[in-house]
C-alpha cells in the first residue's frame, strides 16, 4: 500500500522496490496507490528535474513481475485526477478495497 506522494521522500520508490522484489520471488503481490500515493500512476511525470527516476517506471516493472497495480478511484477525485490522466492501471473503490484487504494475509504500508 503506497500511500505517500512519488516525490520528496523515498517511500514510494522503496514500497514499489519492495513488492516487485517480492512479485519476482513469485509471490502473489498487489500494489494499492491510495491518498497521495496516487500521483505516482500520473502520466507525464517530469522527475528527472529533480534528479530522481519516474515512478512510471516502477509501476511498469512491477507489472512484468506479475504483480497487481490498483489505484484507489475516490483518492482520485478527491485530489481531481481523472482516469485519462493516470498508467494503465486498475481501478478500485473503497467498497471494493475493504473487501480486498480482508483477504490479505499481510500488507506493507509505505
Amino acid at each position: 500500500m503506497i500511500t505517500k506522494a512519488p516525490y520528496g521522500t523515498s517511500s514510494a520508490g522503496e514500497g514499489f522496490r519492495a513488492a516487485t522484489a517480492l512479485a519476482g520471488m513469485d509471490l502473489d503481490v498487489t500494489i494499492l496507490l491510495i491518498e497521495d500515493g496516487v500521483f505516482a500512476a500520473l502520466k507525464g511525470q517530469k522527475a528527472e528535474t529533480i534528479g530522481m527516476k519516474q515512478l512510471l517506471e516502477a509501476i511498469e516493472s512491477a507489472k512484468e513481475y506479475g504483480a497487481k497495480v490498483l489505484v484507489h478511484s475516490e483518492s482520485l477525485k478527491r485530489r481531481g485526477i481523472t482516469q485519462s490522466e493516470i498508467a494503465d492501471v486498475q481501478m478500485i473503490d473503497t467498497k471494493s478495497l475493504a473487501d480486498l484487504l480482508q483477504n490479505f494475509e499481510s500488507t506493507l504500508r509505505f
